[in-house]
């Protein structure tokens, strides 16, 4: 919620920022200055749209089991980019505990193809709910899942065998 808050907040300096240089329009009107056409300005505005795009970007990994495809997808509000590519043939799912820079932890869900390929589909700070989001990828792709939250000591939750 916080990035939301921020992301708006960049957004909205940056239109008025961009209205200043390109309309001249203050926010403060002083005599005989105007910021149309100043480059600082356009500076500043230019900025808090990069901030704005940084804080309110999202990453989504749609896929198209039927087709066998799958597409990594980043959004800022309703614009979208992304390509369908090819699904690799997955090896194995895993659920893993990763440090953050802070020292707090996050689980992520990978998938793992070509012996040390991954690709993150999913990150949490919960550790319930990312591993039930392993445990239905898992299953939805019908390949084996390894619970590695901990160091040292992964296990395999639903081994399938031949």
């Amino acid at each position: 919620m916080w990035q939301t808050l921020l992301a708006t907040a960049f957004f909205t300096l940056a239109v008025i920022m961009f209205g200043m240089f390109f309309f001249g329009y203050e926010l403060f009107p002083a005599d005989g200055i105007s910021n149309k056409g100043n480059f600082g300005v356009f500076y500043i505005a230019t900025a808090c749209t990069a901030q704005g795009i940084l804080f309110s970007s999202v990453k989504s990994v749609l896929f198209d089991l039927g087709k066998n495809k799958f597409k990594e997808e980043y959004g800022v509000g309703p614009l979208r980019l992304g390509r369908w590519k090819k699904l690799p043939k997955i090896e194995y799912v895993s659920v893993f505990r990763q440090l953050k820079g802070n020292g707090s932890y996050t689980y992520e869900v990978n998938l793992w193809f070509k012996k040390n390929r991954s690709l993150t589909i999913y990150e949490n700070g919960d550790l319930k709910t990312t591993f039930a989001m392993g445990e239905s990828t898992a299953k939805a792709l019908n390949v084996d899942l390894l619970n590695a939250t901990e160091p040292n000591a992964f296990k395999w939750v639903n081994r399938l065998d031949p």
